[in-house]
């Protein structure tokens, strides 16, 4: 039997290929085939982690989506996030809305989309009658028509999405339903249910937890509960795996780290989160500077994987002497392809340098990120940062924390909060000398975002989807 992976972009290639999934399903006798937008040299690392996977991967056919077509995924999205922040009664749930279009007719073009999703959201049915006629409307591209031709020619028995935003997979759900082909999604991340972004309908959902579970049927009313599958996510089971660990030893070798010094860890947001990255940077330098030079300190500066900006490079130069990049190890096959967010990829190497990362830091430091979740699989403690160090005409620190994802954490000390330049030192300082000083709640907040035990979630998921292939 075969099982088509939808591979839209390069991010779901670590979560779920380079995962034991793959291995689990093979195993038991299945062929998993891709049906993909990514690069040959992205389709080559999948192939050297996953050896037994079909080589005869197909490409998925653009969807070109005219005026209409985008006016019916885009005014829908927005009335979603009004009628989102209503249920959830949270109105940083339309700070989601992000367009800062820059010429006129894309500016007319948003417009028109806030202003009917805004009258949209009034009525639920409403909202439902727009994205019914979106999905239905790709039935008609010659996108849709080559899927069908793909569709009949591979002859899947299941069809999983790994990213459930991406436009482009609209039509393979609705041919696969034409088809009789089972379907399903994965929900990718911890934040994206309030994002509105889920943009089809497959016939199931696999979701990281039990609250993600309730937050998406109580957000989306259309999707039945049975259908809704909770298997964790497999992004973090490589920290349990042995064959990526290293010893602290070796690792700092590598790197020409102290191994006698404690280690902090500046995890960096792309530019959008968190514009000023290099201002925390530097601020955290500078009150590393307090401590006496014999106990002061490392860092490893490990980027946003998609964040190809120069924007730290004086602050790296001026404390070199403090901190070590390791970049993460994410590629494209050419340079123009950097903010291609299809074409980059992670590499297998980089699992080895996010998980020794992790295991050999004593601390955290971002502006809420999940690696707050990577460093809690080690309970090792996260700092979020939580204040601003520019004013900005659209971005604050404060809305960022208002998001919803972050209610999951409410009465628990899950995280220290950096409230001001000068919490720097105290906190790091506290925590270095007792980790539990701070977040000590890290991981029952982590229980509440994934399903335990981690180390499952793969092998959960495989097994969810051979029931599911079996289901009369």
């Amino acid at each position: 039997m075969k099982i088509l992976f939808l591979v839209p972009d390069g991010v779901g290639i670590r979560n779920y290929l380079y995962s034991n999934l793959c291995k689990e399903l093979i195993s038991k006798g299945f062929e998993i085939q891709l049906y993909h937008k990514v690069s040959k040299a992205a389709l080559l690392e999948i192939e050297d982690v996953c050896l037994n996977i079909s080589k005869n991967h197909k490409r998925l056919p653009d969807l070109k989506e005219g005026f209409i077509l985008r006016f019916l995924r885009e005014a829908p999205a927005y009335a979603r996030l009004v009628y989102f922040s209503k249920v959830l009664k949270n109105d940083s749930i339309k700070f989601f809305w992000s367009k800062k279009p820059k010429t006129l007719k894309m500016k007319l073009f948003y417009f028109l989309c806030k202003t009917i999703g805004k009258l949209m959201s009034i009525n639920y049915k409403l909202i439902r009658f727009f994205e019914k006629r979106y999905e239905i409307l790709t039935t008609k591209t010659s996108a849709y028509k080559n899927v069908i031709a793909d569709l009949e020619e591979i002859k899947p028995d299941f069809i999983i999405n790994l990213h459930q935003r991406a436009p482009i997979t609209t039509p393979v759900i609705m041919a696969a339903k034409a088809l009789g082909i089972k379907n399903s999604t994965v929900i990718f991340s911890w934040d994206n249910v309030p994002k509105a972004r889920l943009i089809s309908r497959p016939q199931n959902y696999f979701v990281w937890s039990a609250l993600m579970k309730k937050q998406l049927c109580l957000l989306y009313r259309e999707i039945n509960p049975k259908n809704v599958f909770v298997v964790g996510s497999p992004q973090f089971e490589f920290h349990k795996r042995e064959e990526f660990r290293l010893t602290k030893e070796t690792f700092f070798k590598e790197y020409k780290l102290n191994s006698n010094k404690k280690t902090i860890c500046f995890s960096g947001d792309d530019v959008m989160t968190s514009p000023y990255d290099q201002i925390f940077l530097e601020d955290l330098c500078d009150a590393l500077l307090n401590f006496k030079e014999e106990d002061r300190p490392q860092i490893i500066f490990r980027r946003c994987p998609v964040d190809f900006s120069t924007r730290f490079d004086a602050v790296l130069e001026k404390y070199k002497h403090i901190i070590t990049v390791i970049h993460p190890d994410w590629r494209v096959e050419k340079e123009s392809e950097k903010n291609s967010f299809s074409l980059i990829y992670p590499s297998y190497n980089d699992l080895k340098l996010l998980v020794n990362t992790c295991l050999h830091s004593d601390l955290v430091i971002n502006l809420g990120s999940t690696m707050a979740h990577d460093f809690a699989v080690h309970n090792k403690p996260c700092l979020y940062l939580n204040y601003n160090p520019k004013a900005h005409k659209y971005w604050s620190v404060k809305k960022t924390y208002k998001y919803e994802h972050f209610r999951s954490m409410t009465g628990l000390d899950a995280v220290g909060w950096v409230n001001s330049a000068n919490d720097f030192y105290p906190l790091i300082k506290r925590i270095l000398k007792d980790k539990n000083s701070v977040g000590k709640d890290r991981e029952i907040w982590l229980k509440k975002i994934v399903n335990y035990p981690i180390e499952k979630n793969a092998f959960l998921l495989a097994n969810t989807i051979i029931s599911e292939i079996h289901k009369n």
